[in-house]
């Protein structure tokens, strides 16, 4: 087993290529003409928490693992051991108490403060301004750390994990059921987000890669169909006034709206022409690996979606359902993922990569569903994100869905991998057949150490069953969102070569 020190310095080195990862994607996203510094580092600075509260969980395994050996025996003292743990928990802690700060103070504050730029504003007027529309966020956020300091954890008795139970409750003060009431809160907001972005960008992702675009010839004809249907609308309106009658305004709002449109139709032809010239040749070698990539990103959707399908199968026989908000305690399907990040664990860093590789898969499927899908509220479109023209209001946003669905994704790793998030590798001797084996909710407490994040997880889930129903049920929400997804991906029409909205400034045209 390799040292803890070892797991802390790749840590480091993830955290740095984490924030270099999200200013790159910020940058890429970002309007060239509209970016401004403020809403840049609040959206880096939030999408890099997120991320990095993800991957302290292999060092938090690692730390746990590292407690004992392959026959069970304890190394290190103690002492050394919960102080360990404690530096993971406030480590934690900390991430999420500044996850909260950014998602109830920072994002809002920066939304508002660039909405009030205008020729005739001060720094102080938009200052003030921000301040006074996010007030009403903090003032959530504060009722809610109120609310959860009084929220009195129920344990539910009738367990043969009952000493688990009082240990992982008993052991919390009222900052830290503050705290675990918040993230339970914004996690709930969070499948919000994992039911829908999520669900569909797991199979329009890799289906779109599959699919790939119109073909060129086929696009610029349906341009050149419309651009003469545009301009033959305009001459039968116009026609109507060659005698020197007045134009209504009825129709002189058609004619506005009809050239408006020829000249998004006229951009998209120009573009669409240009983008054959140079980069033709580089999209013909590049199908292919497209092609590789979308059948290999489908089989990676695939498996997660029968992993979560067999987690959710499994709560149903190996927990004691809504009572501990279906804590698992007996896990008796195999999960894949489980079983792998287990047999991994030992062999650190590769149950990293591994972790680290579906967290960062399943950030693009997001980002993708919310590419695919823009920023709505109901059936309200708000922005698009799209390469180089979105936003600064449109990344700040983009970046609280994210940071909502990474978040929620902290809870489904430890519902689809029970065993390794919670004790690694872990084992212990069972004095009444002297054996060895592994730990779990039913070991005893004094041989086996949970992890950090599985405690956090556990604490939500036992401590407030609500949540933890809520999550089960909206695991199944996802499950079937996904499959609507997938066949809304499969029967949709391909998108086009080039996109031009007709909100864009005419100036990149002329």
């Amino acid at each position: 087993m390799l040292p803890v020190a070892v797991g802390w310095v790749a840590l480091a080195v993830v955290v740095v290529v984490i924030i270099l990862f999200c200013y790159g994607i910020v940058k890429y996203y970002s309007d060239r003409h509209e970016s401004e510094a403020l809403p840049t580092v609040v959206t880096v600075l939030t999408l890099s928490l997120t991320l990095i509260a993800l991957f302290i969980i292999p060092v938090d395994i690692l730390s746990v693992s590292a407690t004992k050996d392959k026959e069970g025996n304890f190394l290190g003292s103690i002492g050394d051991l919960e102080n360990l743990g404690t530096n993971i928990r406030t480590l934690y802690y900390v991430l999420y108490g500044l996850i909260m700060g950014a998602s109830f103070l920072l994002i809002p504050f920066s939304y508002f403060y660039y909405e009030e730029f205008d020729e005739d504003s001060t720094v102080r007027s938009r200052f003030i301004a921000g301040l006074k529309y996010t007030s009403f966020l903090v003032v959530i956020l504060v009722v809610l750390f109120v609310v959860g300091i009084f929220v009195k954890p129920g344990a539910p008795t009738e367990v043969d994990y009952k000493l688990w139970v009082s240990y992982v409750l008993d052991k919390q003060d009222g900052g830290e059921r503050s705290i675990s009431f918040v993230i339970a809160c914004m996690t709930l907001l969070g499948y919000l987000v994992w039911v829908t972005y999520t669900a569909y960008g797991l199979s329009a992702f890799p289906i779109g890669l599959l699919r790939g675009k119109r073909h060129v010839t086929e696009e610029a004809s349906d341009i050149v169909s419309d651009l003469e249907s545009t301009r033959e609308k305009q001459r039968e309106i116009n026609s109507r006034y060659l005698t020197g009658k007045r134009i209504t305004e009825a129709d002189q709002r058609k004619v506005d709206l009809l050239k408006r449109h020829e000249r998004t139709l006229s951009k998209r032809n120009t573009q669409l022409q240009n983008s054959q010239k140079g980069l033709a040749r580089l999209a013909a070698v590049c199908k292919p690996f497209a092609l590789l990539f979308g059948i290999l990103f489908s089989l990676v959707s695939l498996f997660l979606i029968v992993c979560f399908l067999l987690s959710l199968i499994d709560k149903i026989a190996g927990s004691c359902g809504t009572a501990c908000g279906f804590v698992i305690s007996h896990p008796q399907l195999k999960n894949p993922i489980d079983l792998v990040l287990a047999f991994l664990e030992p062999y650190f860093p590769l149950d990293y990569i591994i972790l680290g590789a579906i967290i960062f898969f399943i950030f693009f499927a997001t980002l993708s569903g919310i590419i695919r899908i823009g920023i709505r509220f109901l059936w309200v479109h708000m922005f698009s994100i799209r390469a180089q023209k979105s936003p600064p209001q449109g990344l700040l946003l983009m970046t609280m869905l994210l940071m909502f669905a990474l978040l929620t994704l902290n809870m489904q790793i430890v519902n689809l991998a029970p065993r390794y998030t919670m004790y690694g590798s872990q084992v212990y001797i069972n004095n009444s057949t002297n054996t060895v084996e592994p730990c779990g909710l039913n070991s005893p407490q004094d041989l086996c150490t949970m992890s950090q994040i599985g405690t956090i997880v556990t604490r939500i889930q036992l401590g407030t069953p609500f949540f933890g129903v809520a999550y089960y049920i909206l695991n199944w929400v996802f499950l079937a969102a996904f499959v609507i997804g997938l066949i809304v991906s499969i029967v949709k029409r391909k998108p086009p070569n080039v996109e031009v909205h007709e909100d864009e400034d005419d100036d990149d045209y002329r």
